[in-house]
């Protein structure tokens, strides 16, 4: 059974050496740019943490959806 690259959409069985090693550098890339935009979006700024912490205390659902 043969896969597809990621990068390139040809066979990974048909990848030269140096091709391969681009293809991985590229999607490794790729990987680091989503983890920091990922990071970027997990931090809360200080007044999206109080109106959160407000609207717990009031008795309105947060934006996760709990009750």
């Amino acid at each position: 059974m043969t896969q597809n690259c990621f990068e390139c959409n040809n066979k990974i069985d048909e990848h030269l050496e140096v091709q391969l090693r681009k293809c991985l550098s590229k999607i490794s890339d790729s990987l680091e740019s989503v983890q920091k935009q990922k990071d970027h979006l997990s931090d809360v700024s200080d007044k999206e943490a109080m109106d959160e912490f407000v609207n717990i205390k009031i008795g309105e659902p947060s934006r996760m959806g709990s009750k």
